[in-house]
């Protein structure tokens, strides 16, 4: 977690912290960018309760802040190609997010230590599994996008 408030802190991203018990329950955070405070992620308030999904979430959406999102989650989509945007931010900013959390050569020396689950991986690197899920799931991604 520190080195997620260290890129918060170096980048001067805003922080803060609102109520999402009125939005759907998947919204944990938002990152959107503020003519007045510039790069500003809001988390919902919940997250001090969970540590694992708080580091999770916290770097998705550092993760939207580094890979420059085309797309606004509060926009209205009404066109197949806004919804097609949407999806390619949200991989690359969790693309970016499992990368920094569980980078592949980590993952190996994970692997060689005897973790054989998704449940003792994310263990091993203090993930929820679902993001460990995700991080499995791109490789796969790039490795079947890779094929000759």
């Amino acid at each position: 977690m520190k080195k997620l408030w260290d890129i918060v802190i170096k980048e001067r991203i805003e922080i803060r912290y609102k109520d999402f018990s009125s939005l759907p329950e998947n919204i944990k955070g938002l990152y959107i960018y503020d003519q007045r405070l510039g790069p500003l992620i809001i988390l919902d308030k919940d997250l001090h309760h969970s540590y694992r999904l708080h580091k999770c979430v916290l770097a998705e959406e550092i993760g939207h802040f580094y890979t420059a999102a085309r797309t606004n989650l509060l926009t209205v989509h009404t066109s197949a190609n806004l919804q097609t945007m949407e999806a390619q931010d949200e991989r690359k900013a969790a693309q970016w997010a499992t990368d920094f959390l569980i980078p592949d050569s980590e993952l190996v020396n994970a692997l060689e230590s005897g973790c054989r689950s998704c449940f003792e991986l994310a263990e091993y690197f203090n993930v929820t599994e679902w993001f460990m899920y995700r991080k499995l799931g791109l490789l796969k991604m790039c490795f079947l996008n890779h094929k000759h």
